[in-house]
This record gives C-alpha cells, sequence and structure tokens, in this order.
C-alpha cells in the first residue's frame, strides 16, 4: 500500500513510503537542497545529527564548507522531495583510508527503512573505493543509528554520553562495482526525459510557438 506524499507532515507521524522513491549521490549543486532537508529536521532530530542544537545559519555555513572533494553524499527523495541523506566523507588517506559516515532523516519518513537502505548504499559506495575502515559517531541516546549501524555488523564501543561504530568494508567486487553503477543508472535515466525527476525546482521550457 502507497500513499503519496507531497507535502510535509507533522513530526513523528510515520507515513508509508512511495515505491518509487529514488535514492541518487548528491553535487555541489544540490548544496541548496541538502540545507532545505536539514533545516527541515525537528529540533531533537538537529540535535542527534549535529551533536547540539544548531541555527539555520549555522546549516547553510555547514553546507556551504562541505568539501564534495573528499565527499559522497547519498539523498533519498520521497515524491520529488529530499527526506533523508547519508554523508560519506573521507578523513584520512593514509596508512589506511578512513571515511565517517552521517545520516538525517526528517521525523515523518523515519522507521520506514530509509536510513537503512542509505547506510546500505553509502557502505557500497565505501567498498568501490577501496575505504579500510567506516566510523559513525553519535551520541548514546541515538538508538536509531545504533540499531542500523547493528544491520552491517558494525562494531559498537560506548564511551562516555556517545558511541563510536566501526565497519570494516571488504574489498571491491564486480558485484559490488555493478551493484553501485545499477544504483546510479536507475538514478538518473528518468532524467533524461524529465529533468524535474531529479531537479524538481527546474523550471519547465517556456512553450515554443
Amino acid at each position: 500500500m502507497t500513499t503519496t506524499v507531497k507535502n510535509a507532515k507533522p513530526a513523528g507521524v510515520a507515513v508509508p513510503l512511495q515505491a518509487a522513491s529514488v535514492y541518487r549521490k548528491l553535487t555541489a549543486a544540490d548544496s541548496g537542497l541538502l540545507a532545505g532537508h536539514l533545516k527541515r529536521l525537528d529540533p531533537h532530530d538537529r540535535h542527534l545529527r549535529f551533536w547540539g542544537g544548531v541555527t539555520d545559519t549555522a546549516i547553510d555555513e555547514y553546507c556551504a564548507r562541505l568539501d564534495w572533494s573528499a565527499a559522497v553524499v547519498v539523498g533519498a527523495f520521497i515524491d520529488g522531495d529530499l527526506r533523508g541523506v547519508g554523508e560519506l566523507v573521507r578523513v584520512r588517506m593514509v596508512p589506511r583510508i578512513m571515511a565517517e559516515v552521517a545520516f538525517s532523516v526528517e521525523g515523518p519518513w523515519q522507521n520506514e527503512g530509509v536510513g537503512t537502505a542509505l547506510l546500505r548504499r553509502v557502505l557500497t559506495i565505501a567498498r568501490n573505493r577501496c575505504i579500510d575502515r567506516v566510523y559513525m559517531l553519535c551520541l548514546a541516546e541515538n538508538r536509531k543509528m545504533q540499531k542500523i549501524a547493528s544491520k552491517f555488523e558494525a562494531q559498537l564501543s560506548f564511551g562516555e554520553g556517545e558511541v563510536e561504530g566501526r565497519i570494516l568494508p571488504a574489498w571491491p567486487s564486480y558485484f559490488s562495482l555493478m551493484e553501485e553503477a545499477v544504483e546510479d543508472g536507475k538514478a538518473w535515466f528518468p532524467a533524461i526525459f524529465d529533468p524535474a525527476s531529479l531537479w524538481p525546482g527546474l523550471s519547465a521550457p517556456p512553450d515554443q510557438p
């Protein structure tokens, strides 16, 4: 059963996902979409994502300084709107390539498998880039993120008020490379015929006389 979801619903109200949800990599051109998504997080989710309360201005600054050359950001588009994001940021190259992951899903779309789908895609990307270790840092109260990480055999270490998860991706294989290629193709193919399917704010061309 599916439900059309166009307007934002009150935080905490679960919304069944459409089967046609689209997951795709974001680019620097999507910085505005990323900022809009992060600003729609309710205060509690902002606190969990940024380890404290942040203002809209701080979110704009965060998106402006994001190093897209060292990051891969995957977005979950539901009914054309960005509702979830998984960020993979490379933090070290030697002696091993290491990266950190962070996730955010807007309240109405939580508990619907979006976070799990994002982490699965992000880990495939990490694997295909020969990243040796993926770290996830979260507050101890962020049980949802810990539960998602446990699905992928993350080793969780509990400290004072925080949790560190460590995942060791396998080396890339033909199948993992194909999985990422297929996911990219599924996301970008609709734009050939309908660019607005990936860029909802794109204006339609004027009618020709």
